[in-house]
């Protein structure tokens, strides 16, 4: 009896040991499979990598910019996927809802960082920069659909595109220099939150380097729905060209109390702050028609730009009712570089967060095909900064975007000394 139990409670012992290596055979297998480690969001076995996306899919945000733009990443992704991945590797995504409110980005952050490898959308500066701390401590590397200069200066934040500091730069730059306007009498009116300080940091900038004579600041709250006092300021100051850093709602409250008012300068809009719906209001139409927009980006339907051709095609398969709109082509022109970066790691064999890092801070040059101008990466905070150049549009309800250029894409000298 003693031998039987004896017997039993060794072949116990060796099945436990045989189903524990078997285990561990299997986590070794997923970690490192032909040669590729893998990190959190990568299965070696079906050949997938798992990315974030946190962005406003409820709430004023969301219609205007948040889904667009989401959309824009997985009609790029689409396409990837249904031409043999990245080397073979599909992409897929985990897609939360932030209600364009921080403390929601961080609970929906803390519920999938560990199963992502990394984030490729970020809407909003506040947003993002409330999970900065959190993407560090997990080296996530983040793609923000921001503009904030700060981000030149995190380490796991990438930036896509010209600052917004810069575009106030290019903005006045293209007043003085190009249109020849001496000291013209300008202001801002800007949202009291770190997107706003950004626009103003930009504008004190522009004040100084371009002689400007400033008569009005003026900053709202964020979720302020009377703009009365800041376009009064503006009108008793005399501003003649006033610099509008805020979001779509925002700036149709601004113009629309401006107009009441009859308060008629040049609207000059940081990119966040037109949306195409915006048109759709019949009343706004001939309100926004004047006023200029400082941004980038290929004209919607130019299929002479290759990223273009490729954009119309992958709308017409995945997102066939998707119309015309600047924050999809930001989207998908994003992308780029997280194709670039997951392309780089796979080279390398290292599909490890610290993997995606070590391939992000190897990339010198991303062609984005001509959506946007060619983005350039380093190691300080002035090599993190892409591109420093802008194009001048005016809203133009006939425009397929609702935009059309005014200038071909410059950088203004000031935007050139910007230091960060």
């Amino acid at each position: 009896m003693t031998r039987r139990k004896s017997l039993s409670t060794c072949i116990l012992v060796l099945f436990t040991a045989l189903l524990m290596l078997s285990g561990c055979a299997n986590a070794s297998t997923n970690a490192s499979s032909g040669g590729i480690q893998a990190g959190p969001g990568v299965n070696l076995t079906t050949k997938t990598i798992t990315l974030g996306i946190l962005s406003p899919y409820s709430g004023p945000v969301a219609a205007p910019v948040g889904i667009p733009l989401a959309n824009g990443v997985k009609a790029f992704f689409d396409h990837v996927n249904d031409n043999g991945g990245i080397d073979g590797f599909k992409v897929k995504f985990l897609e939360e809802d932030t209600k364009y409110d921080p403390q929601t980005e961080v609970q929906l952050y803390n519920q999938i960082h560990n199963q992502v490898l990394m984030i490729a959308d970020s809407l909003g500066t506040q947003t993002t920069f409330a999970i900065n701390d959190l993407a560090t401590n997990d080296h996530m590397l983040v793609s923000a659909a921001t503009l904030s200069s700060e981000l030149a200066r995190e380490k796991y934040l990438m930036l896509v595109g010209t600052p917004y500091r810069l575009q106030v730069e290019n903005a006045f730059d293209y007043v003085v220099n190009k249109l020849g306007v001496q000291n013209p009498a300008t202001g801002i009116i800007y949202q009291n939150d770190d997107y706003g300080q950004d626009g103003l940091t930009g504008y004190k900038e522009a004040v100084a380097a371009y002689h400007l004579n400033d008569v009005g600041q003026a900053a709202y709250g964020v979720n302020d729905t009377d703009f009365t006092a800041e376009v009064s300021k503006m009108k008793a100051a005399g501003a003649k060209y006033v610099f509008l850093t805020t979001l779509p709602a925002v700036t149709a409250g601004i113009i629309g109390t401006a107009a009441k008012l009859g308060y008629d300068p040049q609207w000059i809009l940081q990119s966040p702050g037109f949306a195409l719906a915006l048109l759709q209001v019949p009343a706004l139409v001939p309100l926004l028609s004047k006023a200029w927009i400082v941004s980038q980006g290929a004209a919607w339907g130019d299929t002479s730009v290759p990223g273009m051709a490729q954009l119309l095609q992958d709308v017409a398969k995945y997102f066939p009712s998707q119309k015309p709109d600047g924050y999809f082509e930001f989207g998908y022109a994003e992308s780029y570089v997280t194709y670039a970066i997951l392309k780089k790691a796979l080279a390398n064999k290292d599909l490890t967060r610290d993997g995606l890092f070590s391939a992000f801070q190897s990339l010198t040059n991303v062609d984005l095909g001509g959506l946007y101008p060619t983005q350039t990466y380093g190691s300080s905070p002035n090599q993190r900064v892409p591109s420093r150049d802008n194009i001048v549009y005016q809203i133009d309800p006939t425009a397929p975007a609702g935009v059309k250029p005014l200038t071909q894409d410059f950088t203004g000298t000031a935007a050139k000394a910007s230091q960060f």
